[in-house]
């Protein structure tokens, strides 16, 4: 009987340590590929280090090349973010085999002492101390836990102003369309616009999302907007309006507007506009642009004349909340 649970603890830690073999494997490839990424990584922060000129986050720098090297080292993270996630798991595998084969092996040792003695004698079997294993095992998987959550800080300051993949593809479907569209001159410091001038304005913003050498702006920042109606002298709405960020300090919402005369305020700056009293209330995107150097310039049109213009431009990039569709036919 001793033999049959010494044969069968001495198989057991003998499949563990074939599978702690290939686990070890499986490490020391993610490590090698990790160490390779982190040089990598590295070396682009050196170089952002050397071409920026001031405490301007690489996401927001007027040069394109600066911006260039910060979405390359954004997907460097996400790589990096992959695969210490990898290791963490195998090593955690590693610590729960390990513990489960110590206490297999410890059984199969106290019912070989149990059983009584043969005229057969034996050397008892060797306790393997895996406990200073483990407790390299645990502090890596701590140092990988903080290496983590680096990546993880990182990762979301650069999302804080990078447009996602998704959004990239949206705009360059925008600028297709834009690239084909017949453009209506209009001014940049007109207000109220004509549907087919609201089309060019839309057209306008796209090429500027596609710009390179215009620099991305923070996501997590949406201007304000103050909006006041007063009809035969009377304050008839008075409201606060989010304007959702799409990029490059471009900002749009849809409000609706009643008849009479309105203002809009935004960053201390005030536009007036006045609605005719014998129309309907309608619903208007508002469009507001932060060049960088602070200077702001906003258009507001109507939905429907937008909708009503033929190959108006509708692009991607417009928030799905706006609910603007286009038409049927």
């Amino acid at each position: 009987m001793n033999y049959l649970l010494l044969s069968c603890a001495v198989l057991f830690a003998s499949q563990v340590s074939g599978q702690s073999a290939e686990t070890t494997r499986k490490l020391q490839q993610l490590t090698v590929e990790r160490q390779i990424l982190t040089d990598e990584l590295e070396q682009y922060r050196k170089t952002l280090d050397l071409l920026r000129s001031d405490d301007t986050p690489p996401e927001q720098s007027a040069n394109p090349a600066i911006r260039s090297l910060a979405i390359e080292a954004a997907a460097l993270n996400k790589q990096l973010i992959a695969i210490a996630e990898r290791e963490v798991t195998l090593l955690q595998q590693q610590i729960i085999a390990a513990k489960n084969s110590s206490k297999k092996e410890v059984a199969a040792l106290a019912a070989a002492e149990a059983e009584p003695a043969k005229a057969i004698e034996s050397k008892p079997l060797r306790r393997h101390n895996i406990d200073y294993t483990r407790e390299q095992e645990a502090e890596n998987v701590e140092r990988l836990h903080g290496l983590l959550e680096s990546y993880y800080m990182e990762l979301q300051e650069s999302a804080r102003v990078l447009p996602t993949a998704e959004e990239i593809a949206e705009r360059e479907l925008a600028q297709q369309d834009a690239d084909s569209l017949e453009r209506i001159p209009f001014r940049v410091d007109k207000v109220r616009l004509s549907g087919s001038e609201g089309s060019t304005a839309l057209a306008e913003i796209t090429q500027r999302l596609m710009d390179p050498r215009i620099p991305e702006s923070r996501r997590d920042i949406a201007p304000i907007c103050l909006i006041k109606t007063r009809l035969f002298d009377t304050l008839i709405i008075s409201e606060n309006r989010s304007l959702r960020p799409v990029g490059k300090n471009h900002y749009i919402a849809r409000v609706r507007r009643q008849p009479g005369y309105t203002t809009l305020t935004i960053l201390s700056k005030q536009w007036a506009l006045r609605l005719p009293q014998h129309v309907s209330a309608r619903d208007f995107l508002i469009t507001l642009y932060r060049r960088v150097e602070g200077k702001l310039e906003l258009h507001i049109f109507a939905v429907d004349d937008l909708l009503a213009v033929e190959n108006a431009h509708i692009p991607a990039w417009l928030p799905d909340e706006l609910e603007i569709m286009t038409k049927r036919g």
